[in-house]
């Protein structure tokens, strides 16, 4: 058949067919190689993706993001602070390119880099690093970054060289300056009190790997594009484009069309379903936990018994919590100081449900059913509290499931839902509650003081476990003394089972964070200790579109997406 075919054409047209025929044959074979794992993928600069999130800006300036996930998402990418964090919370150089501790752990020196430049060309230098953090320590700023400022003396040595001291030595205030530098001859002529507002943020400018092309004006979207003037490894994405969305269930529609390239979920647990071969999943444990706190030292005398809190975590079905209530969408937390965290404790006494331990601590403690309705007392006096929570689905869904566990051994529970605009005034900020359903987010920032120490239960402290423990307080405040990372670790370690004797707070969940991605970016990891939503985009420097292929042969297929028979150029398919 072969030969009656060839035999139509003449000698030399018989070459150039055979010719063909063999050049086919050994793309089809080398390109089969490639595919079949005998080579790498080598990223090379270029592409797009689209970010899907729901909400939108309102001032995306580092000291003023924390309340608002999209600010500090596109703050990560445009604004860089003297240190940055590995995928494993580890500490790396960035604007400074090294530092000093002197003066037994309460002097820092950061050398800073001579070669940053603004996006706008000015150059960076101390006066912009001494600008950031004297305003952050100023009256006027109003933003949550204020505390873990004050008190700290700032001084430019030279253009290049800062000096902190600290009131007393800090283990961990290197995580804090990974704030975000401001560009001081942009704001500094600006009211303090004008600073964080929109309208002195609508073209931001840093000296990130990313720089922003579209005005925040445009409301449906923002632009960013590689900057091109980076210290840094340079990106190898040309272009992040941000699209916003009002729901999860509008961003994870968009996903699943195709609209964007990528999108985080937080809440919806039908993302975790997704189920398309075109979309990667990358699940991570968000920083966070929600919890009940205990107010020890309200009007409801009945909390001050520790048997009564510890029976209360006993008869607590945190696993019914997560798999019924968040959809498995969160893990189980029974420690303050979260897994990935230094100072974790994996071996924590834990309170795992049980009822007939939780009767009989209630039992041994003398609260006894003297009159048959259900409900114990002790000495004349109900076993009865009242139960806030912001007034939401999950919560309500929360406290109907705990109410459930309490009522079964003995202990009446009031509900109080408050509307999420007056929960702030009128419950947490004067700590008016018996027991409070709350969430709280760590951050970055390792040292669990300011949320279980005594001295921070009034406003505007953090702790919401109203209550004095000598054990908790001493523990914490020997880790904020210490200079040795090690011996710091072993005080939060004592805090730990301190937290278990002593039973503040019950936490029920540490809620995950669903990275649903396409294909065809890779470099993306679930790898990462997040300390908030925001790290995902960690190591964004890492992430390509574009590709060559090399053989094991470190052949390199050459770049030229018109030859396909020469070459196998990536855009992400494989």
């Amino acid at each position: 058949m072969v030969k009656r075919f060839l035999g139509k054409f003449s000698k030399p047209e018989k070459y150039v067919i055979l010719g063909l025929i063999a050049v086919i044959l050994i793309s089809s074979v080398w390109h089969s190689i490639l595919l079949n794992g005998s080579s790498q993928l080598k990223p090379v600069k270029g592409g797009s993706i689209i970010e899907g999130v729901v909400g939108k800006p309102q001032v995306i300036n580092p000291l003023y993001s924390q309340s608002n996930q999209i600010d500090a998402d596109i703050s990560k990418l445009v604004f860089s602070g003297l240190i940055k964090s590995d995928r494993g919370r580890e500490i790396l150089p960035d604007l400074a390119e090294s530092w000093s501790v002197t003066n037994s752990g309460k002097t820092y020196i950061f050398n800073l880099r001579q070669d940053v430049v603004w996006h706008d060309g000015e150059s960076f230098d101390a006066d912009d690093v001494y600008f950031t953090i004297k305003l952050l320590q100023e009256d006027n700023y109003t933003g949550i970054l204020k505390s873990g400022w004050q008190g700290i003396v700032v001084t430019v040595l030279d253009k290049y060289t800062i000096q902190f001291d600290l009131p007393n030595a800090s283990t961990f205030f290197l995580s804090r300056a990974a704030v975000g530098i401001l560009p001081a001859h942009l704001f500094a002529h600006l009211p303090i009190v004008e600073i964080g507002l929109t309208e002195h943020n609508q073209q931001p400018i840093g000296t990130g790997p990313y720089k922003i092309v579209s005005s925040l004006s445009a409301r449906d979207n923002i632009n960013l594009m590689a900057n091109k003037n980076y210290y840094g490894e340079s990106p190898y994405l040309d272009k992040i484009v941000f699209y916003f969305y009002d729901t999860e269930k509008a961003l994870l529609q968009a996903i699943r069309n195709g609209g964007v390239t990528s999108a985080g979920f937080s809440v919806l647990s039908e993302s975790l379903d997704i189920n398309l071969p075109t979309v990667n999943t990358y699940v991570y444990q968000l920083p966070q936990y929600k919890a009940v706190f205990f107010n020890q030292l309200g009007d409801n005398q009945i909390l001050k018994d520790t048997a009564v809190r510890r029976a209360l975590a006993l008869s607590t079905n945190k696993n019914k919590i997560v798999q019924d209530i968040m959809d498995g969408n969160a893990s189980v937390a029974d420690s303050p100081i979260l897994p990935g965290f230094w100072g974790h404790l994996p071996q924590m006494e834990k309170h795992d449900f049980d009822f007939v331990s939780a009767r009989d601590v209630l039992d041994k403690a003398g609260w006894k059913d003297t009159d048959g309705d259900g409900t114990l007392d002790k000495d004349g006096q109900k076993l009865s509290f009242t139960l806030s929570f912001k007034d939401d689905v999950i919560n309500n869904q929360i406290a109907q499931s705990l109410i459930s566990d309490w009522e079964a051994i003995g202990i009446n529970v009031y509900i109080d839902p408050v509307p999420a605009e007056s929960l702030l005034d009128n419950v947490i900020r004067p700590r008016n509650y018996d027991a409070l359903i709350f969430g709280q987010s760590l951050g970055s920032d390792s040292d669990p003081y300011v949320y279980w120490h005594s001295s921070q239960t009034s406003d505007p402290g953090l702790a919401l476990a109203i209550a004095y423990d000598k054990d908790i307080d001493g523990s914490l405040e020997m880790a904020r003394l210490t200079t040795n990372l090690n011996r710091a670790i072993g005080y939060y370690h004592e805090f730990q089972q301190a937290f278990a004797n002593s039973v503040p707070a019950i936490l029920l969940y540490q809620p995950n964070y669903v990275y649903l991605v396409d294909a065809k970016v890779k470099g993306v990891t679930d790898e990462i200790n997040l300390s908030s939503a925001t790290d995902r985009f960690t190591n964004i420097l890492e992430w390509f579109i574009k590709y060559n292929r090399v053989s094991e042969e470190n052949i390199e297929v050459p770049t030229d997406a018109s030859a396909e028979t020469k070459e196998t150029v990536g855009d992400g398919g494989e």
